[in-house]
């Protein structure tokens, strides 16, 4: 019976030496990787939030929010010398501009109007245009700028003193209240609504 028992131990240490076959250095080993691949992901996961908290947005992020103030919102821009009785809409409460004809929307753009309701409500028809200003005061400007009333115009994402030199922190805030009583468009918006937009065409804001 003791030789039995000796020999069901050893045959038990064997068995709890292979584990699928492997011999128990090898498993430590797969282990090993496992918990070396689990470190490794963890820390990349923990640098990610961390520079998220200090503001750091990875390139890929930032890459996709330029492209949202730079490119076209509505999609495809219509040739609007194929349209007749034209209008714009500028919805406050959806932060979109409407652009149509006959009364049906041709093409939607995402935009930024006046914080604390400064942007004026009410009709009124497009004005003069220039391709860039500078106001001092804000230490900002815009290019390809069309007036609604006063000094109120649609006009580009903000820039520097120069054309073109466009403000980043100001570009991302496109979809949201975020100018003095202006309504910003994305760049490529600005220049096809300043090259397209007939003067003397009715603008609603409400």
């Amino acid at each position: 019976m003791t030789g039995l028992m000796w020999h069901a131990r050893t045959v038990e240490a064997d068995r709890a030496s292979v584990v699928a076959g492997a011999p128990v250095a090898e498993v430590e080993t797969a282990a090993d990787r496992t918990v070396d691949a689990d470190t490794a992901d963890t820390a990349r996961k923990s640098a990610k939030s961390t520079a998220l908290a200090r503001g750091k947005v990875p390139a890929v992020n930032q890459e996709l929010a330029r492209a949202r103030w730079t490119n076209p919102t509505g999609g495809a821009q219509p040739d609007l010398s194929r349209y007749r009785n034209l209008s714009i809409d500028v919805s406050l409460a959806r932060q979109r501009v409407y652009i149509k004809s006959n009364g049906e929307t041709i093409y939607s753009m995402i935009v930024s109007t006046g914080m604390n309701d400064t942007t004026p409500h009410g009709s009124f028809t497009i004005g003069v245009r220039g391709d860039h200003f500078y106001n001092p005061e804000e230490r900002m400007g815009a290019d390809y700028w069309v007036r609604i009333t006063g000094p109120y115009l649609f006009h580009s994402v903000p820039t520097n003193e120069n054309a073109g030199q466009y403000l980043p922190d100001e570009g991302d805030k496109l979809g949201r209240p975020a100018s003095h009583g202006c309504v910003r468009l994305s760049i490529a918006d600005a220049k096809w609504f300043y090259d397209q937009i007939p003067s003397g065409t009715p603008v609603t804001i409400a």
